[in-house]
């Protein structure tokens, strides 16, 4: 009978580690990303779920923002005023071109009081029209995945989990961070 137990035991334990361990990135591998403008990546050894919030988009109507759903996300926190936030804008536009994937998007919030008006001539001059654009204008989705800073981008998998944050601004279209977004994705194709 105990060695029943421990079999059964035994069996579940393995099972479990080796069911769940396809959800769980390697953090070790990860960091070999985080360098140049990405030094500062903090990746999470356990990552952190993200659920679904309610974000107005630029015509000012409420969106449901559901992540995960077989696609990568990188999630950037900005604001208007922000000079660190204006400057890697276009390389997280680019980014998306670099990817040139199905199963990847770049959402951009505006967190804060941010004009419309600003916004708009932003994206025109720039010629940001890969990124989904949002707006967080009293700061409860900043408050909520702990935005303490801008700019903020998180990284999130396709189990909506946030597997990594920037604190600060960072060239997107940098290999580092190609190559940390493509590692994401072949990793899950492969998990499938």
């Amino acid at each position: 009978m105990k060695i029943t137990t421990i079999l059964i035991y035994a069996t579940l334990y393995c099972y479990a580690n080796i069911s769940f361990s396809h959800e769980n990135h390697d953090s070790s591998i990860l960091h070999k990303y985080a360098t140049g403008s990405l030094k500062n990546l903090i990746i999470h050894s356990n990552p952190k779920p993200v659920p679904e919030f309610v974000l107005l988009g630029v015509d000012n109507t409420s969106k449901i923002v559901k992540l995960g759903s077989e696609q990568v996300t990188v999630i950037n926190f900005w604001a208007t005023w922000c000079a660190p936030c204006r400057e890697e804008m276009p390389s997280l536009n680019e980014l998306t071109q670099s990817i040139g994937m199905d199963n990847f998007s770049v959402i951009v919030v505006a967190a804060g009081r941010n004009s419309e008006k600003v916004i708009n001539e932003f994206f025109l001059k720039h010629k940001l029209s890969n990124l989904d654009s949002y707006k967080d204008p009293k700061g409860k989705i900043s408050s909520a995945l702990s935005i303490l800073g801008l700019p903020t981008t998180i990284i999130v998998d396709q189990h909506s989990n946030e597997v990594a944050r920037l604190v600060g601004g960072a060239n997107w279209n940098s290999v580092p961070a190609i190559q940390l977004i493509k590692h994401l994705i072949s990793n899950h194709t492969k998990s499938k």
